[in-house]
């Protein structure tokens, strides 16, 4: 069996490769600004990969954003995350278009995954990437309305759900298997998936999904996932450190 997908999940930059290696699961570990996805260059981890970010909802990482810096940490990042825009964020919303534009007019030259956060933002988020086509948009933890998820649908971005989305609201049903990923934001959807105490602890929405989309069992469902997090990587100068084995699992 394939090993579960956690697309989206907060990991602490210092935690021993061991400890992500025993999740037996491939796990795409997002960072809130390039400050803190730094020291993850020099990690040795075989099933997780590290995103650099900068998150509209941490001021001080919006604050030091440079588009060249950005850049520079792109040529070694197999994916960009957290990125994106936030309505409850105090840092103004101009600023948080500024830094979006500038990141993905950065992955518009060296293509890469991107998680994409947009809470009370969704109709921006979309703007932004009608304007700025990329492939390999993931929306994380998606809040939009049906309306707005069929325009993200249209656009070809792929949507990584936890298990407080196998709930409220039920987006899961709007969106064609072939554009679903797996997350947990951990530690954050613990508050809602008491299931999801760790990164990879998929079993809340890989039930959800199973039950939604009729599928046979976990097999079925992690090969669909599989196949999107594939797509998702196609085309992307990927940057993955020869240690991990992640590579071998999306293109053999």
């Amino acid at each position: 069996m394939l090993p579960p997908i956690d697309a989206h999940a907060h990991i602490n930059v210092r935690a021993h490769p061991l400890d992500l290696l025993e999740l037996d699961a491939v796990v795409l570990a997002v960072t809130r600004s390039i400050d803190e996805w730094r020291p993850t260059t020099s990690r040795g981890d075989e099933l997780a990969l590290w995103g650099v970010g900068c998150h509209p909802g941490v001021t001080e990482a919006v604050d030091a954003f440079h588009v060249e810096e950005f850049d520079e940490a792109l040529q070694k990042a197999a994916f960009v995350g957290e990125v994106g825009l936030d309505g409850r964020s105090p840092v103004p919303m101009d600023k948080q278009l500024e830094v979006l534009t500038a990141v993905l007019d950065c992955v518009q030259r060296t293509p890469r995954p991107v998680s994409i956060h947009s809470t009370r933002a969704t109709r921006l988020i979309l703007d932004a990437l009608e304007d700025q086509p990329i492939h390999g948009a993931i929306l994380h933890w998606w809040r939009g309305s049906e309306k707005e998820t069929s325009r993200a649908v249209e656009l070809g971005c792929f949507f990584s759900f936890n298990g407080h989305e196998a709930r409220s609201p039920k987006t899961i049903a709007l969106v064609p298997p072939s554009l679903i990923l797996t997350e947990t934001d951990f530690p954050h959807s613990t508050r809602y998936d008491a299931k999801a105490d760790r990164p990879a602890a998929m079993q809340t929405i890989e039930q959800a999904l199973l039950a939604e989309h009729a599928l046979s069992g976990v097999d079925e469902l992690r090969e669909i996932l599989w196949t999107n997090l594939r797509s998702v990587f196609r085309g992307a100068e990927l940057a993955i450190p020869a240690t991990c084995r992640v590579g071998e699992l999306l293109f053999r």
